[in-house]
């Protein structure tokens, strides 16, 4: 223990309630800025791992500011170092300053240990006052993880005998015929040559056609999982593990919905309309096109004209446009987005169309016009292919085999 610091209990621990949770996080962009953070803070908090991962807490007081730091357990490394994580919150205007994980590589995004920690407190601080004092100076339950019993043999199991007497008929049976068909290397080894998997153009086709509806359509949602879409495919670029909340989401995790998501929706159809007016272009919905040559490679237009794609955003705020353009010109990631997009549709002009936060009051749109850039698109979408050979595909053959 710390020096100053006192072994906290069920009587001293601070109270984290409701009101002062959503105040941090909403406030805190570490844990609800992009989009796939909200995941990785949902799935962070459940009590079945936090419950089970903070130990040695203690606290120290110094007029109206309580420090609280505890030790977590990592989730899969049971046995690792164990992580520090230092709470500071100010108990008088009932607000948390800070949480910070001071070991983990992820610590200056906000990682999962700190979130573990933060919603730990705050369900303690729910629990109703019992006539005990409970103690957290205690090792953590994952981190006992076999340090007890270390195995269990079969006798001590069971003393049961067998039911059955062995019968190895059938088995020589199938030796029998194999050795008849003259098999050999029977194992089943995971394919190593994609080109076989190519779709044909009527699987482009009839793929796009019945999932117009977009995320109306169940089809639309299962035949992205796996699969790398157009709008993930920058952050997809730069993932360098196979096990984080992305590659979840890949694998077919859900998002929580946002107000941002709902005002998209709403607005999207009419954004359509204006858009369509201002270009003097027909524009037709469009739904999941998927790569023929790369069919792990997949997009959603926001819509299509007969030369050029569509994609409209409907951001909440002035200052969130920024996020995606800047200077007249498209940000990385988005550039990334409408240049997939025309790969796969096979057209060489996008419009980038972003609607005025007041967009319901003045009808404003922004559009910005992309030309395809063939040689940016062969080099990018070598990363992402070789990316998904390594950390996707793995998964999706373990999942069947």
């Amino acid at each position: 223990m710390e020096q100053g610091f006192s072994k906290a209990n069920s009587t001293n621990l601070p109270r984290i309630h409701l009101l002062m949770l959503g105040e941090f996080l909403a406030s805190n962009k570490d844990f609800c800025s992009a989009e796939f953070r909200n995941v990785k803070t949902s799935m962070s908090s459940r009590p079945s791992y936090g419950d089970d991962a903070v130990s040695y807490v203690q606290l120290k007081r110094e007029g109206d500011i309580c420090i609280v730091k505890c030790k977590v357990c990592p989730e899969h490394k049971v046995h690792a170092k164990l992580y520090s994580v230092t709470l500071i919150m100010d108990e008088q205007e009932e607000a948390v300053k800070s949480i910070e994980c001071h070991d983990c590589v992820a610590s200056q995004g906000g990682c999962k240990h700190a979130i573990a920690f933060l919603m730990w407190i705050h369900r303690r601080s729910e629990e109703p006052s019992c006539t005990s004092v409970e103690c957290y100076w205690m090792k953590s339950k994952l981190s006992r993880a076999g340090s007890t019993l270390k195995y269990l043999t079969a006798s001590e199991m069971s003393n049961a005998k067998p039911s059955l007497p062995s019968n190895t008929e059938v088995f020589e049976k199938f030796l029998e015929e194999g050795k008849k068909r003259r098999l050999n290397n029977c194992e089943k080894g995971p394919v190593t040559d994609f080109g076989k998997i190519a779709l044909s153009d009527a699987d482009v086709y009839n793929i796009e056609k019945v999932t117009r509806a977009q995320h109306d359509s169940t089809l639309w949602h299962e035949l992205r999982y796996g699969r790398i879409t157009a709008s993930r495919a920058f952050e997809f670029s730069r993932c360098k593990t196979n096990d984080g909340t992305l590659i979840a989401l890949i694998m077919g995790g859900k998002l929580p919905d946002t107000l941002a998501m709902k005002r998209g929706r709403i607005l999207e159809d009419q954004v359509r309309k204006t858009v369509s007016i201002k270009l003097g272009k027909k524009i037709n919905k469009c739904g999941l096109i998927v790569s023929k040559i790369h069919p792990m490679i997949a997009g959603s237009p926001d819509g299509i004209c007969e030369d050029s794609i569509i994609e409209i955003k409907c951001p909440t705020s002035a200052k969130t446009l920024k996020k995606y353009v800047c200077d007249g010109k498209l940000t990385q990631k988005f550039y990334v987005q409408v240049q997939l997009q025309m790969y796969l549709t096979g057209l060489k002009k996008g419009y980038y169309c972003v609607a005025d936060s007041d967009y319901s009051e003045n009808k404003n749109v922004e559009i910005v016009s992309v030309m395809y850039d063939e040689k940016y698109v062969s080099n990018f979408l070598n990363i992402i292919v070789s990316s998904w050979k390594d950390n996707v595909y793995p998964l999706l053959y373990r999942s069947i085999s």
